[in-house]
């Protein structure tokens, strides 16, 4: 090994001189600030930006920072929360690499997208084709195929269909020594450094210890925390070590996916529950029915939008064909849900189907646009608990924000037990920092006395990398480190993401706050209206203006 792993540039690196590369490299501080936030609650300006045309420029790109010991920061469309797409590196913007190639093959029902394809992009070609891929994030309109792999995205749909794990069939990448490599599930990898440092020095180690690591493995239905060692062990595919590392191990430039026919039928119901209690009634019972979508809306979101529904809203869709028993399953769920609510209202084609979840979708935007003084933070914004602990998770989350005086607003996927909060602190407070700080180590202990993880689909990121030892403990932490060395030996690659770095503190670094860092002319405001409008697809080069 060259160098230890994890060595993080201090925000104030040295603007470095780029290589000569094919695409675009930029050091003007306008540049600079245009990448410094991405969603979440970070704001760090980065050394430099690079916008790579090819992956041999990627290569070449990778090859220097090895050399000069420079941090690199892979990066699609930002609209990550856990902040594992920004640092004070060089930020590797990946949506023009190669031109963005995508390609259907219907016979195979396989498609072949580069790490820059929206997955809208994907979604529509494939839907030509009679074919979908079944994970369906709410970031959909901007979400990058690489930025999916790299958190293993799922969103309302994994309740059927689960992360996107099972469905990525190959990924290409560059590893961490500049070499290009291929993945494929069910194939061995062909030899390189990173390979042969893996199954020479972390392999041996990680068979030893499979006892261990899946008795501190969470027994959730997702997981996008860590690496996915569980998965490897079930697997042996290094192909589901780099799915979810969130660039740590190589960048992501290709990846396969696997499709499915479109369903032609659609089906839901929307329940106002008449109390949380009846949460984890209701949901195993829901789950035997077969839904492709089981949603919850905290009573705490409704209040804003002017509902007063004090047991939440529980949305749940179903799919299938002709000949699909859609009616009987809508029947059941009625059966299951009726004792419990309040009300309810039904759904049997897409069109009133999209109606009844528009409040659902309405979440994120109504947040991120307040202007009350309150600024909507994405903290305990992913925890995946059991599915029969919701009830405690949600009345943890209450009491917890409720004693420190900052409003929580919780919504998300109840069929996975995955539920995002998004806390909306008063900043005129002097002390409004200590409280989401407390808010944060209290909530991440309720989550693993309930055996769940911090991070169902969105990744660890810099917020949640130093949860992870009380998640996994040192053992298991120590072989993430293993497979860190292995792939990322200089560590060069996404430093302090995944795995913490000596000195960095989760709660630094903000992008609000009057210790954010100062960026120049209006930057600050046009990142704020790209988070206000969800308008992650903006080029971030064209929000800096040219040079």
């Amino acid at each position: 090994m060259t160098a230890p792993p994890n060595v993080q540039p201090a925000a104030g690196l040295p603007i470095p001189v780029l290589p000569e590369f094919n695409g675009t490299g930029r050091t003007d501080a306008y540049a600079r600030a245009a990448y410094a936030e991405g969603a979440g609650i970070f704001r760090i300006m980065p050394a430099a930006v690079a916008v790579p045309s090819t992956t041999a420029a990627l290569r070449d790109l990778v090859l220097w920072a090895v050399r000069r010991r420079v941090p690199l920061v892979p990066r699609g469309a930002g609209s990550g929360m856990g902040g594992g797409n920004v640092g004070a590196g060089v930020i590797v913007d990946l949506t023009a690499l190669d031109g963005c190639p995508l390609v259907i093959r219907p016979e195979a029902r396989r498609a072949y997208s580069g790490a820059g394809v929206t997955l809208r992009d994907l979604a529509e070609e494939a839907a030509r084709a009679g074919l979908r891929l079944p994970p369906n994030p709410s970031s959909a309109r901007f979400a990058t195929a690489g930025g999916m792999a790299a958190t293993n995205a799922a969103g309302p749909r994994s309740v059927r269909s689960g992360s996107v794990r099972p469905w990525i069939e190959a990924v290409e990448l560059i590893t961490g020594d500049g070499d290009s490599l291929t993945l494929r599930r069910g194939a061995p990898p062909r030899c390189c450094p990173a390979v042969d440092r893996f199954m020479r020095d972390a392999e041996p180690e990680l068979l030893a210890a499979r006892t261990t690591i899946l008795a501190r493995f969470p027994k959730t239905r997702k997981n996008s925390s860590g690496y996915a060692l569980d998965a490897w062990l079930a697997s042996g595919d290094l192909l589901d070590l780099m799915i979810g590392a969130e660039g740590t191990l190589g960048i992501v430039t290709g990846i396969e996916w696997r499709l499915v026919p479109s369903p032609t039928r659609y089906a839901g119901i929307r329940a106002a529950l008449k109390e949380l209690e009846a949460l984890p009634k209701v949901v195993p019972q829901l789950l035997e029915v077969g839904p492709a979508a089981l949603e919850y809306l905290d009573a705490s979101f409704l209040r804003i939008v002017g509902r007063e529904e004090t047991g939440g809203l529980l949305m749940v869709e179903f799919e299938g064909d002709e000949g699909d028993s859609l009616e009987e399953r809508l029947r059941e769920a009625r059966r299951i849900l009726r004792p419990h609510s309040a009300a309810l209202e039904e759904a049997t084609d897409r069109r009133a189907l999209e109606e009844l979840w528009a409040i659902r979708h309405a979440v994120s935007p109504t947040l991120a646009g307040r202007d009350d003084g309150k600024r909507s933070m994405q903290v305990i914004e992913d925890a995946c608990v059991p599915v029969g602990a919701l009830r405690e998770y949600i009345t943890a989350v209450r009491e917890i924000t409720g004693r420190h005086g900052v409003e929580a607003i919780i919504f998300g996927h109840a069929g996975d037990g995955n539920l995002h909060v998004n806390l909306l602190p008063d900043l005129a407070l002097p002390d409004w920092r200590r409280r989401v700080t407390a808010i944060f180590a209290e909530v991440t202990e309720a989550v693993i006395e309930l055996g769940g993880t911090p991070s169902g689909e969105h990744g660890d990121g810099r917020l949640r990398a130093h949860t992870l030892q009380a998640i996994y403990g040192p053992e298991v932490v120590s072989l993430f480190r293993l497979v860190k060395e292995a792939f990322d030996p200089v560590g060069i690659l996404n430093p302090g993401v995944k795995l913490p770095v000596s000195g960095e503190r989760p709660f630094e670094s903000l992008k609000f706050g009057p210790d954010a860092a100062d960026l120049p002319g209006d930057m600050a405001e046009r990142l704020r209206e790209i988070e206000r409008s969800a308008g992650y697809g903006v080029s971030r080069l064209e929000l800096a203006g040219p040079l």
